[in-house]
């Protein structure tokens, strides 16, 4: 008896492409642009001040005023005696105050003379200190 060939149709499967591997290689090309690339800030971020139009006051020099404390305790400013520490005092705000309206830096120089009183020289320093003019440059003279 003759056999009979049973031939085994195969069903012709779709095409199709496997693209398992090519989901892989694009997340890891992501997280590869992810860990090397660095982060911009935005602009909001950076800290930087932008000039302002302070119209001509900043063109205003003001020069360092002139405090003179000589031997006798007696302390003259811009070449004026100061009689008492209450106008010492005043003349001191007043120049702070114009150097701040004007944007300056408030800059005094103090000559003192070697055999002034010490507790003088301190009471100079304390007037300035409450005035807020921090900025001091201080220089001897002799006669």
């Amino acid at each position: 008896m003759p056999r009979k060939k049973h031939m085994q149709s195969e069903e012709m499967a779709a095409p199709g492409l496997d693209i398992s591997s090519l989901i892989d290689v694009s997340f890891l090309l992501l997280i590869y642009f992810l860990v090397t690339s660095t982060l911009e800030p935005r602009e909001s971020d950076l800290s930087m001040e932008l000039p302002t139009d302070s119209g001509t006051a900043s063109n205003i020099k003001i020069d360092p005023l002139k405090v003179r404390l000589t031997q006798t305790g007696e302390i003259t400013i811009a070449d004026q005696i100061m009689p008492d520490d209450v106008t010492m005092e005043s003349e001191l705000q007043r120049y702070k105050e114009i150097t701040d309206t004007t944007d300056s830096k408030p800059l005094v120089i103090v000559s003192a003379d070697d055999e002034a009183k010490q507790q003088r020289f301190i009471d100079l320093m304390n007037a300035l200190a409450r005035v807020g003019i921090t900025t001091v440059t201080l220089s001897g003279f002799s006669e």
